[in-house]
């Protein structure tokens, strides 16, 4: 019994930290860069700072907290990234290493307009560290376009870090949530007790029914929200390699906090699926009209025909 219970409360925590784990997507507002990252139990300003080597007295401004505020569970806070912890270039001191950033592709961008939103850095570099041989790219492809200066003591990211900044960055993509998962779990479990280890796949879906990984997430959020919407609005496509896999499903959506977990039903035939929203859809005539839009992997599974470019679609999330 004593086994059972303590293998539960592995399950439940590995769900929990799958809801907790750093985005590692560098977000612009203003002209000025950022990481959205959403608190956790017992986190404090002084607790991100340290893992993401940044004075909080830098943090709680730009969230519009006082340096004594207190933090609610799944809060998402937004970390700058200034001179102190983002490099595009150099070596990492002995206590230091550097974390690969990474900048979801959307439509219509081009290496060298990224380049530019992301303090100018050259065509080159994002060449090299993401061993790329020509300048195409494709929608939904992760780049690598800068790196978080991190203390190897004070965070959990150093273990993802590199020492040099030049070549091209192994795995060029943002570590799995299964992969943070079992590390943290492997963290916290008693030496006598490492066979309750629940084992992790980064392959195999985690929803049989097709709604997608992050389903519990989404009822994580809305279990711990007072607030919750429904919408009705026109959806679109956007192309991508996630999810055919790992049912790991993407969308772009305006007024919405990054990170949010949306449920995403196709009004013609009411399937439903569980997507997580990057970012704002960006602007142009493409996107006039649309409430949303989600990754072809997503649309699959909804069955929305590929000749159709827009669809009907019932948004809910918990609104935070």
């Amino acid at each position: 019994m004593k086994k059972l219970r303590f293998t539960l409360l592995l399950f439940v925590l590995g769900f929990r930290l799958v809801a907790q784990s750093p985005d590692l997507n560098v977000q612009s507002e203003g002209g000025k860069l950022f990481l959205n990252h959403t608190v956790a139990p017992k986190e404090n300003l002084y607790s991100i700072g340290r893992l993401y080597n940044i004075s909080p007295r830098e943090i709680a401004p730009l969230n519009g907290l006082t340096i004594s505020s207190g933090l609610e569970i799944d809060q998402v806070i937004k970390v700058p990234l200034t001179a102190a912890n983002f490099a595009q270039q150099g070596t990492a001191p002995a206590d230091e290493v550097f974390v690969p950033l990474y900048h979801m592709v959307t439509e219509k961008e081009g290496l060298f307009r990224i380049g530019q939103n992301f303090n100018k850095v050259s065509v080159d570099n994002l060449k090299t560290w993401n061993g790329l041989t020509g300048e195409s790219i494709s929608t939904g492809q992760q780049l690598v376009i800068g790196f978080l200066r991190v203390k190897k003591d004070l965070s959990s990211l150093a273990a993802n870090g590199i020492k040099k900044i030049g070549g091209k960055v192994n795995n060029a993509a943002p570590p799995t949530v299964e992969t943070q998962q079992q590390t943290a779990v492997v963290n916290k479990v008693p030496d006598a007790a490492p066979q309750n280890i629940p084992a992790v796949s980064n392959t195999v879906k985690t929803d049989v029914d097709g709604a997608g990984f992050f389903k519990a997430v989404y009822q994580q959020q809305s279990r711990g929200s007072a607030a919750f919407r429904s919408e009705m609005g026109a959806g679109a496509v956007f192309k991508s390699t996630s999810g055919w896999q790992d049912a790991k499903y993407y969308a772009l959506m305006n007024n919405i906090t990054p990170g949010t977990i949306v449920r995403i039903t196709n009004s013609t035939n009411n399937r439903t699926v569980f997507a997580k929203v990057l970012g704002e859809l960006p602007p142009g005539k493409e996107n006039e009209g649309l409430m949303i839009r989600i990754s072809n992997a997503a649309a699959a599974e909804l069955k929305i025909p590929d000749k159709e470019p827009t669809f009907s679609a019932e948004i809910a999330y918990a609104k935070g």
